[in-house]
């Protein structure tokens, strides 16, 4: 897996969550952060919409962020503090020492050799993103047009033998790249999560999803190899989950719950019988 670029400074303004009681916390199992009262939270470079909003270094909201703070709060910890890296460094197992990751990572059996993983929180099918007017209703049509897709994502993978296109991808180490692939004509699709999907594309009316796959991914918080706070991570979204907060925060961040994401989206047909 490539390396990456080096881990860019840690966002100087922590992120102080009022209203954080002693003894809030609903996971089970004890936490211990790398920094004293601090959950320290490695994501891709900002923005990632409806996941990381805002620019530079400079959070201001989002699905992500959110879980965050959520977990900080559950985990009786002070503030969140937030660093960038790019996606292939992240999934080849460097956090740069932060106490984990959230950027939308599907575990996987070569990714679980270099990072542990908490319970899902989402469960998403891969969405076909393109610019508006694009229809792609079967993968025969799919087959025709050029792929961008994130480098050392699980789409490269799915792609490769879900559609088999005839031209090779491009491959982009960020979203925004692939996202002006798309924009620009030098590619006609790009596969994303089903409700990153869906934040891009209400916040850009040239792009649209033309259809999305059958399977779902799970979408899980990557720790380091090792940890001994993934139970305790868990166990906060295990609650988060049951408890209905993690689809609150999904209708404030993403304007619709994750239960009730997406039900118009078409399944993009096969050949199959």
């Amino acid at each position: 897996m490539s390396a990456g670029p080096i881990l860019s400074a840690v966002l100087t303004t922590a992120l102080v969550l009022a209203g954080c009681d002693a003894g809030s916390g609903s996971a089970a199992g004890d936490f211990e952060p790398a920094k004293a009262d601090t959950l320290a939270v490695v994501t891709e470079p900002l923005p990632t919409e409806g996941f990381w909003e805002g620019s530079g270094t400079e959070p201001t909201g989002g699905l992500e962020y959110a879980i965050a703070q959520e977990l900080a709060e559950r985990l009786d910890l002070e503030s969140v503090e937030v660093r960038t890296a790019q996606f292939p460094q992240i999934v080849a197992g460097d956090l740069g020492g932060a106490d984990l990751a959230l950027a939308l990572i599907t575990p996987t059996e070569e990714r679980d050799e270099v990072l542990d993983f908490s319970e899902p929180y989402i469960q998403a099918a891969p969405a076909l993103v393109v610019r508006e007017g694009t229809e792609v209703p079967d993968v025969e049509t799919a087959q025709e047009l050029q792929w961008a897709l994130g480098r050392d994502t699980t789409f490269e993978e799915i792609v490769g033998e879900v559609i088999d296109p005839d031209a090779e991808p491009l491959l982009y180490d960020n979203r925004a790249d692939e996202l002006d692939a798309v924009r620009s004509g030098d590619a006609d699709v790009a596969m994303f999560d089903l409700p990153a999907a869906e934040a891009i594309v209400r916040s850009d009316d040239g792009l649209a999803i033309a259809a999305k796959l059958s399977d779902t991914e799970p979408i899980a918080a990557a720790l380091p190899e090792g940890s001994e706070n993934t139970e305790a991570v868990s166990s906060a979204l295990r609650a988060m989950i049951a408890d209905g907060t993690l689809d609150e925060l999904a209708e404030e961040s993403l304007g619709v719950s994750l239960t009730d994401s997406a039900g118009e989206v078409p399944i993009l047909r096969t050949s199959e019988p």
